[in-house]
């Protein structure tokens, strides 16, 4: 059993945790004469520099991090899985994700070039609001109680916020 497949009592009382993907480097930044300013020295610190000769650094703490070789399938067992059986339970729980332009919020909720078709289980870029869906829809089936499930799926964007959901064009900027 890993570290983070069983939250501990303490974490069961936090109301709000940050996690934190580090995007790896793209063909451009890889090709060209970039430096990587960004370390992970652990699965909670994220190390920061500002030039690539500075050897002093600014140390964040989070309650998990995940860096540039982390998988999706990672960051959704360790962040979002946990939440689908308080969701079951009645709790209402928020995922979001936050950062600039080309950071990989995209890619880390939706994925990347998923078949509709395919099940997450076997897309490996699926996701964690297809998986998410997936397993709270599989764990429904299981039961007897009878559910109603609301979501909302909302981006904010340059301060205005749209609902991703609506079918009226006008009516998703809220």
């Amino acid at each position: 059993m890993s570290e983070f497949s069983n939250r501990s009592k303490k974490d069961k009382n936090q109301h709000i945790q940050v996690f934190v993907r580090v995007r790896p480097s793209n063909q451009s930044e890889s090709c060209g004469k970039s430096f990587t300013v960004i370390d992970v020295p652990s699965y909670k610190e994220v190390l920061v520099r500002e030039r690539p000769q500075d050897k002093v650094t600014k140390k964040f703490t989070f309650d998990r991090v995940f860096g540039p070789k982390s998988k999706q399938l990672d960051v959704y067992t360790a962040v979002v899985n946990p939440f689908v059986a308080e969701v079951l339970a009645g709790y209402n729980c928020t995922v979001f994700a936050y950062g600039q332009t080309g950071t990989g919020k995209t890619y880390t909720m939706e994925g990347a070039g998923s078949d509709p078709a395919a099940s997450w289980q076997t897309n490996s870029d699926a996701g964690i609001i297809p998986r998410a869906l997936s397993n709270l829809f599989d764990d429904l089936r299981l039961g007897t109680q009878e559910y109603t499930v609301k979501v909302s799926f909302l981006e904010l964007y340059n301060e205005e916020l749209f609902d991703l959901l609506s079918s009226h064009e006008d009516a998703s900027k809220l």
